[in-house]
């Protein structure tokens, strides 16, 4: 496991994570095949490409790209915990009952966190032994292999907790084909698209 306090010293990154205000709106699967395949034409793969293209303190194998999702916890909201879990191929495992792990996880905290709980729990050593127990700090890198290291978010008991989750693949997990995980759209983009959308329902298309 690496863990980096104060990660990024790019400012201008750090004030654009910070004023991307739609950055946990998405809580869906994201995809993205990587920079040597297509642009860093938003924050979180501006954020993802400096973390894994740029300045990786790990030794980056082979990959597909990367699956990332947003993380918001908070006391009295939708979810407040994340129970025990490894993380895999999910729609794999749910056609097969077989477990595909991705290479590499990240986590990461582009935001303050004024939280009570809301830790990051890393059993390394099994369920049995003592976990690591990690704060959710404002640019902190986490890089684990979430695949085989049971982990969990204990409960928040005050505040909102906000986190980016970044798994690195070295194939494409099956959940893409199936719709499961999207790429994820610009902002401008996703506006046309809207009003595409707006368009075709006022002609009568759908």
């Amino acid at each position: 496991m690496i863990v980096i306090d104060d990660f990024i010293k790019d400012q201008k990154l750090l004030d654009d994570l910070r004023a991307d205000s739609a950055f946990f709106e998405n809580k869906g699967y994201m995809w993205w095949d990587g920079w040597w395949n297509s642009p860093a034409d938003t924050v979180k793969k501006r954020l993802i490409q400096y973390i894994w293209g740029e300045n990786s303190p790990y030794p980056r194998p082979h990959a597909a790209g990367f699956e990332y999702w947003v993380g918001v916890f908070s006391e009295g909201g939708e979810r407040d915990e994340l129970p025990f879990h490894f993380d895999k191929d999910e729609h794999w495992y749910k056609q097969a009952g077989e477990i595909v792990s991705p290479v590499i996880g990240t986590v990461f905290y582009p935001w303050e966190n004024d939280i009570d709980g809301g830790y990051l729990e890393i059993y390394s050593q099994g369920r049995s032994a003592e976990p690591e127990r990690l704060e959710p700090k404002h640019n902190r890198l986490v890089i684990f292999p979430a695949g085989h290291h049971a982990h969990r978010v204990t409960k928040v008991t005050r505040g909102i907790r906000r986190a980016i989750a970044i798994n690195l693949w070295d194939k494409e997990p099956s959940g893409l084909a199936a719709g499961d995980l999207f790429p994820e759209k610009p902002k401008l983009t996703r506006s046309l698209d809207a009003l595409t959308h707006i368009g075709q329902i006022i002609r009568g298309d759908e």
